[in-house]
């Protein structure tokens, strides 16, 4: 494998990390409702929640990580 390739997955291995992570935190956001954190949080949870909806049970995930991934390498964060 190339350097180049190996980069590539680190890029996109990283990506799912951030994903699942981004994940959790707006699960976390969800519970302590009826509390707020601050506009720019709470603007990129409703964002969030635009592509991969709250929990309501136990459901899989991995459709979800891989669209907030993609999401986040389109620059949905900024």
């Amino acid at each position: 494998m190339t350097s180049a390739l190996k980069l590539k997955q680190v890029v996109a291995n990283t990506r799912l990390v951030l994903a699942i992570e981004t994940l959790a935190a707006a699960r976390a956001l969800d519970l302590l409702r009826p509390l707020r954190s601050s506009p720019p949080i709470e603007n990129a949870r409703e964002k969030l929640r635009e592509i991969s909806a709250a929990w309501d049970g136990d459901r899989p995930l991995s459709a979800d990580i891989e669209a907030v991934a993609a999401w986040i390498g389109g620059g949905g964060l900024e």
